[in-house]
Order: C-alpha cells, then sequence, then structure tokens
C-alpha cells in the first residue's frame, strides 16, 4: 500500500521549497515524527528481524517535482510529491490519518501544507513488469579486507550480484511480511531483473554514510508474491533511508 502526497507553500509569495542536497535524512525523520511514537519506536527501533537483518518494511521516493541545484542546495518549485508506501497497511492508514489531521509536512525547517493525498492498495497481477525508479535501488556486500578492514562494494545493474542481491532482499522481506519463507515450484517464473537503459548513478550521503544507488527503467519477472513484496516494501537495501521505491511503466 502507497501513499502519495502533494505538497504546497504554506504562503502565497513562497513558491520554492529548499533543501540541503543530500536530503533523504530530513524526509525520513519527516515521516517518523508523522507516525504514532510507539509505531515509530517499533519500527526505527526494532522492526522485522530477518537473518541477522533489521528490516524497517517501508520506504519513500526522492520528491518528485521540478528543482534546479546549487552548489549544496537543491530548490524544488511547488507543487512537490512524496510517495510512501509499506506492506504493512496499518501503518500507511495511521500515518495518512495522522498526515490529514496535522494537515502540513514538516520537512527540517521547512513547513509544506498538504494539498492532496491519495492511497493505492496496487495489487500486482502480471508476473513480467517494466518500472521506473522514484528512488534510486541499492545492493551491497560487506567484504573484508586482508588486513582485516571491512569494505562496502555496491554493485551495477548489469552486474550479475545486483540481481541476486535484489532477489535475496525480496525474499527476506516475504519472511518478514508472512511469517514463512516463500514455496516456489517449477511453475513459479524465474526472477531476472533487466536494465533497459543507462542506468544513472546517485551518491547519497546519509548521516555520515555514502550510499551508491541506480536509477532507470528496468524490466522485472517473477512470483507475484515477491513482486509485491518489492512494490509495496520496495526493491533493494535501505528502503527507509529513501531508496528502492517505483512505479508502473507497463505490464505484459
Amino acid at each position: 500500500m502507497r501513499v502519495t502526497l502533494e505538497l504546497q507553500s504554506q504562503f502565497n509569495n513562497h513558491n520554492t521549497l529548499v533543501l540541503p542536497y543530500h536530503y533523504v535524512e530530513w524526509v525520513q525523520a519527516a515521516i517518523y515524527s508523522i507516525m504514532q511514537p510507539s509505531i515509530a519506536q517499533a519500527v526505527h527501533d526494532v522492526g522485522f528481524p530477518v537473518d541477522n537483518r533489521q528490516l524497517r518494511l517501508f520506504a519513500f521516493s526522492r520528491i518528485q517535482g521540478r528543482f534546479r541545484i546549487a552548489k549544496e542546495t537543491i530548490a524544488f518549485t511547488y507543487p512537490v510529491r512524496l510517495v510512501v508506501t509499506s506492506p504493512l497497511k496499518l501503518l500507511i492508514q495511521q500515518f495518512t490519518n495522522a498526515l490529514i489531521t496535522a494537515s502540513e509536512f514538516h520537512i527540517g525547517p521547512e513547513s509544506c501544507r498538504l494539498a492532496s493525498v491519495s492511497i493505492d492498495d496496487k495489487e500486482i497481477r502480471s508476473s513480467h513488469l517494466r518500472i521506473r525508479t522514484l528512488s534510486p535501488i541499492t545492493v551491497h556486500s560487506t567484504l573484508m579486507k586482508p588486513e582485516g578492514k571491512n569494505y562496502t562494494v555496491y554493485y551495477h545493474p548489469k552486474e550479475h550480484e545486483f540481481e541476486e542481491q535484489v532477489l535475496q532482499n525480496l525474499l527476506r522481506k516475504y519472511i518478514a511480511v508472512t511469517g514463512s519463507p516463500l514455496l516456489l515450484d517449477k511453475a513459479s517464473p524465474a526472477f531476472r531483473l533487466r536494465l533497459k537503459n543507462e542506468a544513472k548513478l546517485n551518491i547519497v550521503q546519509y548521516k555520515k554514510t555514502i550510499i551508491k544507488g541506480y536509477s532507470g527503467i528496468f524490466d522485472i519477472e517473477g512470483p507475484l508474491a515477491l513482486l509485491q513484496v518489492g512494490w509495496d516494501a520496495g526493491f533493494g537495501d535501505r528502503n527507509s533511508q529513501g531508496f528502492g521505491v517505483v512505479e508502473m511503466v507497463r505490464h505484459y
């Protein structure tokens, strides 16, 4: 389930939303602040543990709209849109109700007026989709140097590891959502993820961590249950840090 926010300026003579270039931390904090405190604490501090990983099971897009980039800031022209998505319907419903009650959305020191809100509970019915990223997809491995220090490798969509990591991530999310592993049979379509255009590298600073993700158009094929999880919870890693939200371009 996903909710789309359309945001306007609070003031008639102010039509620009100015944010730091690396603004995802501000948006994440804004989303948590709208949640009920008990829900926000449970999602942030505990999440849904699977294979020694804490899955938070929500994701959000980049801010959508016209913008200009300066040296350290990005200026959006109102109106702008933001998509927040989760397989946890109660979370989205509570978030939406609280948002409508507040009628505003604070991103850092910027206060936006909620112009409209729409909820979409799309059911994935095709095992072959073409998707476009609304926030970059990122997957990585943590490896060890010979001297014993860890380092992070981020994978490009054309590398086999990218597809494999996205698949394994979806399987973990499926367990978190349903409580049991996905059982596949010979009739289940194989998972495929293919880049359809030139991937754009996005380098994001989240707190003190540099994260690499890729934006683009992908053809994705697989079991409906996995595609549904990706649609609702995001594809790839770090979804609650602003990665992995997509929109539909086509279904086959």
